[in-house]
């Protein structure tokens, strides 16, 4: 972690461990606290953290962007190992509607 004159924090994310969109959603859900610029380095994505507030905590910051891309991470992990189950049961709901047989005695 570093921080620079401009007020920017720095933090890297192996990109083997953290996917780009959970990055993206966690930037999304500090957006109230501070801007998140994204680049890649090598195998390493650099995030520059832009505090709304001159006077944040710079630990603390850091500390709730890591926290919040761990929960972005899991959530995605959980609706990935979820997917299929949750089409099965909409596909059952909806096959129990008679709405598809509608559908199909429509000319």
């Amino acid at each position: 972690m570093t921080h620079s004159d401009d007020q920017a924090l720095e933090i890297t994310f192996d990109t083997a461990t953290v996917g780009l969109d959970a990055l993206q959603r966690a930037a999304y859900a500090v957006a109230h606290l501070m801007s998140v610029d994204i680049a890649v380095s090598g195998d390493r994505y650099v995030c520059r953290l832009f505090p709304r507030d001159p006077a944040a905590d710079a630990d603390e910051l850091a500390h709730r962007v890591r926290s919040e891309v761990i929960d972005q991470t899991l959530r995605l992990r959980i609706a990935a190992e979820t997917g299929p189950l949750r089409n099965l049961i909409f596909a059952l709901a909806f096959s129990q509607t008679g709405l598809a047989d509608d559908e199909a005695a429509k000319p």
